[in-house]
């Protein structure tokens, strides 16, 4: 059998990965495992005999169940399978964006998005995404927002309550907000929190959706937004939020150190 990890021994084989992905659930019997299984008689046995071998699954009186290494592996190939779900979805999106700018513990958990939908403007849309974007938070009470570029739109658009969060990058304060004309803010919120960081991925979370934004490699920020609404991508994207909010400095403190 080799030197090989427990998760590569399992995952070489389509019937061993199938006999753990079964049992995830609950201890099975061996005629059930026939039943389930996709799979010729003898290729199940021979399954449960090596992976018993190599500690991933034990008999019980009450039929197969996973033993604490099974139950790791399994979790390890549900996190690669829906990696896999993730990047097949939109390959040439993935390929060309940096996602390295997301926390390595985010980007783990990037296939929590589930079902999500890559949005392009238009080639000759010079307005791009930012009327859709617009629309999004316009229709929504509350949310939070990470902005690394600065659009007027978007400023106006915020929500201004108790329950909506506002996160700028320095050069959005430094090279835009202080040096316009009319000011450095065109707008000032009453209610909205709003902190700043040195972010290089947009981020908006509301209680219906997530819309994430990261770099292409040519340097160009892009039009294309990655958009979900599932609760698994609601509740990714606000611990994203929180993540790089806790570390921010609140609006007030960085103006007085300019």
């Amino acid at each position: 059998m080799g030197g090989s990890s427990h998760v590569e021994y399992v995952g070489a084989s389509s019937v061993r990965s199938d006999v753990v992905c079964t049992l995830c659930d609950r201890t099975r019997r061996t005629d059930e495992l026939l039943s389930a299984l996709d799979a010729s008689e003898s290729a199940v046995y021979d399954a449960l005999s090596d992976l018993e071998t190599r500690g991933v699954i034990v008999e019980t009186p009450d039929g197969w169940r996973l033993s604490g290494i099974g139950r790791l592996v399994a979790d390890t190939l549900a996190r690669q399978h829906a990696t896999d779900a993730l990047l097949a979805a939109e390959p040439e999106y993935w390929e060309s964006h940096d996602a390295s700018v997301v926390p390595e513990p985010f980007r783990c958990r990037l296939p929590e998005l589930g079902e999500y939908e890559v949005l392009r403007a238009a080639e000759r849309d010079l307005r791009g995404l930012v009327p859709w974007v617009v629309e999004k938070v316009e229709a929504v009470e509350s949310c939070d927002i990470v902005s690394p570029v600065y659009h007027r739109e978007y400023q106006e658009a915020m929500p201004d309550n108790e329950d909506s969060r506002l996160l700028v990058s320095e050069p959005v304060v430094d090279d835009v907000l202080l040096t316009m004309e009319d000011g450095p803010y065109t707008r000032v919120y009453e209610e909205t929190d709003v902190r700043v960081t040195t972010v290089s991925f947009a981020l908006g979370v509301s209680e219906r959706w997530t819309i994430l934004t990261v770099p292409t490699y040519d340097g160009r920020w892009p039009s294309a937004k990655v958009y979900a609404e599932s609760a698994s991508a609601v509740e990714w994207g606000r611990d994203l939020f929180e993540h790089v909010w806790t570390a921010s400095t609140p609006l007030e403190t960085y103006l007085e150190r300019q």
